[in-house]
């Protein structure tokens, strides 16, 4: 022990403290690879994944459920447009049918409840002689509720019997002459461009 603690030989003590001192620290650089390369044959450090580890299966790539699009939502007036279509001319002895198609703008599909917010005026000029917001219990569109799907269109159709009087229901006080009118449909809130039409005698 003493030889350790106090070398013995020609070289000043301080070049032996050296030289032990490399010798123990190759010592511990050879232990620590050992140890490394024995933790990397058994998969490494379990809290760091190495570049082959698989992944987590509580996570999923697949799409969030709660985002997915609800199919029985109800349509906004941004989901759809309406294009409203009339015969040029009628005779005064049919009634007048106005076809409006739906055309879907969404990307999802939605529900549209023509029960609500749809209407049909017709007008002279600026004489109204039809408002089916002031008939009560008249139906403007005979539909269900009908989904809607993602860019697809959907056709209804609606009619005026010439009828004018204080309400604009009733078709046996005034009926239309013949000249022009101009028919302007809504469909859930959502407007239809005015169309014109002629009625005959």
């Amino acid at each position: 022990m003493d030889g350790l603690t106090h070398p013995v030989g020609d070289q000043p003590a301080a070049v032996y403290w050296k030289r032990r001192a490399f010798v123990v620290a190759g010592i511990v650089v050879v232990a620590l690879f050992l140890w490394w390369a024995i933790s990397s044959v058994g998969g490494g450090d379990p809290q760091t994944p190495g570049a082959g580890s698989s992944p987590d299966p509580s996570v999923s790539s697949s799409p969030d459920a709660s985002v997915a699009a609800d199919p029985s939502r109800a349509c906004t007036d941004t989901d759809f447009i309406a294009a409203a279509s009339v015969p040029n001319q009628v005779s005064g002895s049919k009634k007048l049918t106005v076809t409006v198609t739906l055309t879907s703008t969404a990307d999802s599909p939605c529900i549209v409840d023509v029960s609500k917010k749809s209407k049909l005026i017709i007008k002279s000029g600026k004489d109204t002689w039809f408002d089916s917001t002031t008939c009560e219990g008249y139906v403007t569109f005979k539909a269900e509720p009908f989904m809607l799907d993602a860019g697809a269109e959907h056709e209804l159709k609606t009619t005026w019997n010439y009828g004018r009087d204080a309400k604009g229901c009733e078709p046996d006080k005034v009926t239309a002459k013949s000249g022009f009118y101009w028919a302007h449909a809504t469909v859930a809130g959502v407007s239809a461009e005015k169309k014109q039409f002629q009625v005959t005698g």
